[in-house]
């Protein structure tokens, strides 16, 4: 099986891992010591600690390496629908012969991507917010 997926490892399209227990319940659903995860958007590690059985969310900042321990689900971000209030495209560089993980913002042309024309109603607030807009849910 594959360690990608769009939304997780056990609903491989539509599930958000966008907390700590949705990410728990999935390291059932892989068997590698990674997993990469989207759909949410939200640049994150989520990870495992044998020691105590349980999960944390890491948000380490952009180009600071983070050091992978035992398992974890890997969400490198969004490149223009951000979830985390950051208008930056979002990526991240995997160094799995290292164990480690940076993630990356950069700036691109918001302006130009909102004024496509194909884009829904609200999803151009959105890209220039940084995430969801005040009302709707985040």
């Amino acid at each position: 099986m594959s360690p990608w997926w769009h939304g997780s490892p056990r609903d491989p399209i539509w599930e958000y891992v966008m907390n700590t227990l949705v990410a728990r319940i999935n390291l059932a659903y892989f068997e590698t010591l990674w997993c990469f995860v989207g759909h949410s958007h939200f640049q994150a590690v989520f990870q495992y600690h044998a020691e105590t059985d349980d999960v944390s969310i890491e948000v380490p900042g952009a180009g600071i390496r983070y050091e992978l321990k035992e398992r974890a689900l890997l969400n490198p971000g969004s490149v223009g629908q951000p979830r985390d209030r950051d208008p930056r495209a979002a990526y991240a560089f995997f160094y799995p012969k290292e164990k480690a993980w940076e993630p990356r913002r950069v700036e691109y042309d918001i302006k130009s991507v909102q004024s496509a024309s194909w884009l829904p109603v609200f999803l151009p607030a959105c890209r220039a917010a940084g995430g969801w807009l005040v009302g709707t849910f985040y």
